[in-house]
């Protein structure tokens, strides 16, 4: 499991929440990972694999390693 991934991990912890909602709509949730202060832990996730993924496509494209 990558760290930002584990929700036991201390960048995860409330050490690095802002005080703020999340962004999402709707989210109740508090703000603030280590990987950004906007998003919770759950919408972090999700957010940082979707970057991967789109990583991913373009590496595939272009053949790059």
């Amino acid at each position: 499991m990558i760290a930002y991934q584990d929700s036991q991990h201390p960048g995860n912890g409330p050490d690095h929440h802002t005080g703020k909602l999340c962004i999402e709509r709707g989210c109740d949730a508090p703000a603030g990972t280590a990987w950004s202060p906007f998003w919770c832990f759950k919408h972090n996730v999700e957010r940082m694999d979707g970057i991967g993924r789109q990583l991913e496509k373009i590496r595939g494209k272009d053949g790059a390693r």
